[in-house]
């Protein structure tokens, strides 16, 4: 197929009618009150707890210090572990802010070796993870270190992981601090999204928000630790046209249309006439037919499609659905074409995402999927 010309010589905006913007105001998710009072009322809960979940901490703690030396060991690795779970999952902190919190209780926060560990990760060169990375390292107990791999990515694009001990280390009593970081701009402060299990299955996230982020990997104070570590980063949604790739969309995010009067909502995907179309994700489906978006599917997901965003697929030249259908991701829905305002262009599938917030760029989204190396 040939590349498409400048789209806005001849293209005029495939997105909803007035109508069809009416309906699409209805179908944009909200939070509702209920909900947010519901996490108000689970956070206050959350801060009643924490003082009764520190103290049951502190006396595990203490408890270790005073156990008999030929079952200190083990018995430390099994309290740790779980006082780590109960840090994590009823106080939201990190296993690395938890051992900073140990930091604390033993007295060695400020000093000399509690700096430089605290320090480790932001003085630490990054390493750029790109499409695709894997590395295998290791850390000596003589060492205070921290490994650090870092990304810019944009929101709806996709990290992945792998992470595994190796070695005689894969049963090492040392603890391995792995989490995934945030920052908004270069003068915000990292924020965990998540901790990294090196348990040596692979897992991902899909971010919310353009921005910085890295994986930062360090063992505890004087700890040795050897690890593999497999990452790649991506597109989180496959092409919704069937063969289609980055190269046939001709029409981006936010492109003049109507003499700059408004924006291009989406993206255009430019195909052969009855290119099956495909669900790119498991939800519900409403058929309609407008001026503007010509034959047109809204996909949602979620409890009446008000927990998830929403995906417009506009001028399709025919149907495989029925407005009410439930559908699978990968289900053909329908056929790519040219009708509404697109009936003077080469045929398209004009893809929109909506969410609470409004329309959002689908380009990140579409980019390649993240393959782990060794899959």
């Amino acid at each position: 197929m040939s590349e498409s010309s400048d789209p806005s010589d001849t293209r005029a905006e495939p997105g909803p009618t007035a109508a069809t913007a009416d309906r699409h105001a209805d179908d944009t998710p909200r939070e509702s009150g209920s909900t947010a009072g519901t996490s108000g009322a689970a956070s206050r809960r959350r801060g009643r707890y924490r003082p009764w979940l520190f103290a049951l901490l502190l006396a595990a703690l203490i408890g270790l210090l005073v156990m008999r030396p030929d079952v200190r060991g083990p018995a430390a690795v099994t309290a740790r572990d779980a006082l780590h779970t109960l840090a994590y999952d009823g106080l939201g902190l990190s296993p690395r802010q938890l051992f900073v919190w140990r930091l604390r209780v033993a007295g060695l926060y400020d000093s000399p070796l509690g700096r430089r560990w605290r320090a480790a990760a932001d003085t630490a060169e990054p390493v750029a993870i790109g499409r695709q990375r894997v590395r295998t390292a290791r850390f000596d107990n003589d060492t205070i270190a921290a490994h650090v791999y870092s990304a810019s990515l944009d929101a709806g694009e996709q990290i992945a992981w792998r992470l595994s001990r190796t070695g005689a280390d894969d049963d090492s009593r040392t603890r391995l601090y792995a989490s995934l970081e945030r920052r908004d701009g270069a003068d915000d402060d990292w924020s965990t999204v998540t901790a990294l299990a090196a348990d040596g299955k692979a897992d991902a996230v899909i971010v919310g928000r353009d921005g910085d982020y890295r994986i930062v990997l360090q063992p505890e104070l004087f700890g040795e630790a050897a690890y593999r570590l497999a990452m790649a980063t991506g597109g989180s949604l496959a092409m919704p046209v069937q063969g289609a790739a980055a190269r046939d969309i001709g029409s981006g995010f936010g492109a003049p249309r109507d003499g700059g009067s408004r924006r291009h909502h989406g993206v255009d995907i430019f195909a052969d006439r009855g290119t099956p179309v495909i669900a790119v994700r498991d939800g519900r489906v409403r058929t309609g037919n407008s001026g503007l978006g010509g034959k047109h599917i809204w996909l949602s997901g979620g409890v009446l499609g008000l927990t998830s965003a929403r995906y417009y697929y506009a001028h399709l030249d025919a149907f495989d659905v029925e407005s009410g259908d439930t559908v699978s991701k990968g289900d053909v829905i329908g056929r790519v074409g040219n009708t509404g305002n697109a009936r003077t262009t080469p045929p398209h599938l004009h893809f929109g995402i909506y969410t609470a917030g409004g329309p959002v760029d689908p380009a990140p989204y579409l980019r390649p999927l993240p393959s782990l190396p060794g899959e």
